[in-house]
């Protein structure tokens, strides 16, 4: 089995039951996964600028990123690539004036490497990949606990019981690898949506404001294997 990633998981959960079993065949068969993190290099201007403005809170870096991407749209010759560069361009003025600080908590935030034997989670056998952009520890009320933020891109955004598919991904993902030394916040174990854009903290989970669907997807995807 190839590792499984977002997109795959909600590609899985749109398609005909004749396309759900294209698509794990797909998935079954022997290949090099090239495993991404909910959008690939299609997306990688918007998502790793807005992942340092995110931690470095360096908010001109989001209309220094734009001006560049019109550059190259004025230098490209293909149209692929214009729509490319011009759908990042769209997601960043949609975070010109986002409050980052919204999605973190105050105080210090100590940033944690993601090593790669890391980045697998194993849900009822099957290999999911995770690939949040930052993982960072912090103290609150003289507790250590650890976040998360993973910024996620698909052409036309995400279904919110698709996006809290993601972060209840991630969730588990900081369970797994952290929960030993630190306490899981579910306040910012955060999943956003850089199309829509929108974000879901894992304690919309938890107080059962919003259904995840990574479940009953692992469990579909189980019965075609």
């Amino acid at each position: 089995m190839n590792i499984i990633t977002v997109t795959n998981l909600v590609d899985f959960g749109r398609k005909t039951p004749k396309g759900r079993q294209t698509l794990i065949n797909s998935l079954k068969a022997p290949k090099i996964n090239n495993p991404d993190d909910g959008g690939g290099d299609y997306w990688i201007s918007a998502l790793s600028c807005l992942a340092r403005v995110f931690f470095d809170n360096s908010h001109n870096l989001i209309g220094d990123k734009i001006d560049k991407l019109i550059d190259k749209i004025e230098e490209a010759r293909a149209k692929i690539s214009k729509d490319m560069f011009q759908r990042n361009i769209n997601i960043l003025q949609e975070f010109e004036d986002f409050d980052f600080n919204t999605l973190k908590p105050q105080g210090k935030l100590t940033a944690f490497k993601k090593p790669k034997d890391k980045s697998i989670v194993a849900i009822k056998r099957l290999p999911l990949f995770v690939k949040p952009h930052h993982v960072y520890s912090f103290e609150e009320n003289g507790i250590k606990k650890i976040g998360a933020i993973w910024f996620v891109a698909k052409l036309n955004g995400f279904r919110p019981e698709e996006l809290a598919m993601v972060t209840d991904l991630l969730y588990r993902y900081l369970d797994i690898n952290y929960s030993d030394e630190f306490e899981v916040s579910i306040e910012y174990c955060i999943a956003v949506d850089v199309n829509t854009p929108s974000h879901i903290s894992y304690a919309r989970i938890e107080n059962r404001d919003i259904k995840s669907a990574l479940l009953s997807t692992v469990d579909e995807m189980k019965k075609l294997m």
